[in-house]
């Protein structure tokens, strides 16, 4: 007995003696989203500009945007926690982001009541790092959430296409890894294994999305299943934090440019024979031809026997999309171009999967607090249907 007890504290002990050294030496960095800190007399919170380092490599850690807010909110506030990633931060200029607007439009229609429109949104991350943000904000007396994300899932930390570290691993997995890296001793045992890994060479910078050509990905790769899973369970956590936190919640769905957006990469079907590809080659290429006639209904015939063959080229249903919109067919455009974002090879934007998971969610917790809100609607109203493009996007997914 004395040594079973031997073995299990004995290691606890060192571990936990590590730690205390590494902590009292100054290593390692904090891991909440928040710190608590005293600004010209006020006690307030701010943002970890070291948050990003439980998720990133060192050298394409990406940090959030300024916060600050005040430690205990006053009575006659109503704070608002704007969670998700770059397109609800308001990418490229945050100073005229959602939230901003939020807070103005609120603040004019009830003057009566101060409005904390507190934006915990932040670029690259994605609904593994959203949910810990979310414990923190079920803390920091809210009284509501709006969340908008989803076109991170795929390509931020642990998704099918990062460049960012593991992809797809099992779900126990990354909750360990992200678990120990919030001890000093986790953090130690990062850099090792980073300088391991990495050898001499120099991290690379940041450059942009051209990183991600060597990890693109088919529909059914087995990677994008997984993380649809670990989207739809991290989503269900969030919303079950923000019921324990009595706050009200917004669940959006997710808009993304269509028509004015190629897929930024295409890959053919695995099971596409040589004889096959030969033909849909053929076939392509004329309806290239005659799509840049203008002959746009012979080149959507074209396009149309092509996606016989492989329709999952996402290249393909964006020309065959575009000769449909010359056309006037506005119904089977839209789908066209829904087929080209959802089997583009590098997933930059929420596909129609990970759309159905936040309806599916929103319905389930409708009863419950949650209200569903409907962006893509928004965008494309019935009364006035449109595919959305550059007239309102700035380029892909960013408003």
């Amino acid at each position: 007995m004395f040594r079973v007890v031997a073995i299990t504290l004995v290691p606890l002990f060192l571990l936990g003696a590590l730690e205390l050294a590494l902590r009292v030496a100054g290593y390692g960095y904090p891991t909440s989203f928040f710190l608590r800190t005293r600004i010209n007399g006020r006690t307030v919170y701010i943002e970890n500009q070291k948050f990003g380092l439980r998720f990133f490599p060192a050298a394409l850690a990406r940090s959030p945007s300024p916060v600050v807010m005040e430690a205990d909110k006053t009575a006659n506030s109503y704070r608002i926690f704007l969670l998700g990633e770059s397109a609800a931060l308001g990418d490229p200029d945050p100073a005229y982001g959602c939230g901003r607007y939020l807070e103005v439009l609120l603040g004019e229609r009830y003057p009566g009541t101060r409005f904390e429109v507190i934006c915990v949104a932040m670029t690259a991350i994605n609904s593994h790092a959203i949910l810990p943000i979310a414990r923190e904000c079920a803390q920091r007396d809210g009284d509501l959430w709006v969340i908008y994300a989803g076109n991170n899932e795929m390509v931020g930390p642990f998704g099918a296409g990062t460049i960012f570290g593991p992809r797809a691993p099992g779900l126990a997995l990354i909750r360990a890894a992200l678990a120990a890296k919030t001890t000093r001793v986790g953090q130690l045992l990062d850099a090792l294994l980073g300088r391991l890994t990495r050898g001499s060479s120099t991290p690379p910078p940041w450059g942009g999305m051209g990183m991600f050509l060597g990890h693109q990905i088919r529909p059914d790769d087995p990677g994008r299943q997984r993380v649809y899973r670990y989207f739809r369970n991290n989503l269900e956590q969030i919303v079950r934090l923000g019921r324990r936190a009595g706050v009200k919640m917004v669940l959006s769905n997710v808009a993304s440019n269509l028509k004015d957006c190629p897929p930024f990469a295409s890959l053919h079907s695995a099971n596409l024979r040589e004889s096959q590809r030969n033909a849909w080659d053929r076939l392509y290429q004329d309806g290239h031809a005659l799509e840049s006639l203008g002959q746009f209904s012979l080149a959507a015939d074209k396009y149309s026997e092509a996606a016989r063959l492989d329709q999952e080229y996402a290249g393909l249903q964006y020309e065959l999309g575009s000769c449909l919109l010359a056309l006037t067919n506005l119904a089977q455009a839209r789908h066209c171009y829904e087929l080209a974002r959802d089997f583009d090879a590098l997933p930059f934007r929420a596909d129609s999967r990970i759309n159905e998971i936040i309806e599916k969610v929103a319905s389930e917790y409708a009863n419950q607090g949650v209200y569903r809100l409907d962006a893509i609607g928004v965008l494309s109203p019935d009364d006035a249907p449109r595919i959305p493009g550059q007239e309102t996007f700035f380029e892909h997914v960013h408003l």
